[in-house]
């Protein structure tokens, strides 16, 4: 195993298209950021009604109040981000054929797929982790330019609180991962493992708010399905933004799971299309394609 893990980390590490993207979503978070802290700025002379939502953007800026709009922008990128990395590494095995040299020199399939699985949520940690600091180092150098940089805020509350928001977004966009990897296995291509994927996020979130202003017994099934209970962990704290939308009329007809709910049915998801991955890629017949 600890070979198989060392194949597919090296994998990973040097392949050009991951560097690619943990860059991508890097800059973009960089350039919201400094973005919103330019809008604010312009904005500062508007009416007198709207310099409370003005207040609003800039304190979620500043380091003190940024961690959960910095954890809400990581869901967001991150996710994508994500479901690229993974649906790509896993379905260009097949496209390359790598698989059957895998699975020819380990002839248990659950191995190799295990180390893979393993090697590629580790990436996806870091990389979530390297945006995190990204953006908290944006925040820094724009709170240390508004002259209001000041650390005292740090205590164990604060850190427990941020390892919280963290963990919420993995959980939030662990079923997601999962249904990249499964269907990258099941289509044998990354165009399989990525549009699939980003494809059955972008339409069950319309299908299931729908669902839900249909109201009844169909306003249900959203609770129980991927969308909702990830939306409910990346909005528990995501300062303005989470809070505009919430205060829509789109926002406020849907409703929301807790979230110890939104957890056990994310998780609940996951490791059942973890566990499809795993059987779909025992059962399937391998012969080479040239």
């Amino acid at each position: 195993m600890k070979a198989l893990l060392a194949i597919e980390a090296e994998k990973i590490v040097r392949r050009r298209l991951n560097q690619i993207v943990l860059a991508i979503v890097v800059v973009l978070l960089v350039v919201v950021y400094v973005l919103l802290w330019l809008a604010s700025d312009a904005l500062s002379g508007t009416s007198a009604s709207d310099q409370g939502t003005v207040e609003d953007i800039r304190s979620t800026l500043y380091l003190e109040e940024t961690v959960p709009f910095a954890i809400l922008m990581l869901y967001t990128f991150g996710f994508v981000g994500g479901v690229v990395v993974i649906g790509s590494n896993i379905g260009s095995e097949y496209t390359w054929n790598t698989i059957r040299t895998l699975t020819s020199a380990e002839p248990r399939r659950w191995r190799v797929l295990t180390a893979k699985l393993i090697a590629l949520w580790a990436l996806v940690v870091v990389g979530l982790l390297i945006g995190l600091v990204a953006a908290l180092t944006t925040s820094a150098a724009i709170t240390l330019a508004a002259g209001r940089f000041d650390l005292q805020f740090v205590d164990a509350a604060y850190i427990q609180d941020s390892v919280l928001s963290f963990l919420r977004t993995l959980v939030g966009t662990a079923p997601y991962f999962s249904l990249a990897a499964l269907l990258g296995v099941v289509g044998r291509s990354p165009t399989a493992g990525i549009a699939l994927a980003l494809g059955v996020a972008f339409l069950e979130g319309i299908v299931s708010g729908l669902m839900q202003l249909a109201g009844g017994w169909v306003a249900n099934i959203p609770l129980y399905t991927l969308d909702a209970n990830a939306d409910s962990l990346a909005l528990v704290e995501g300062g303005v933004l989470s809070d505009l939308y919430g205060q829509s009329g789109f926002g406020e007809a849907i409703q929301r799971p807790s979230v110890e709910h939104a957890v056990i049915v994310l998780l609940f998801w996951a490791f059942a299309f973890i566990s499809a991955t795993y059987w779909c890629l025992s059962r399937q017949d391998l012969p080479y394609e040239g």
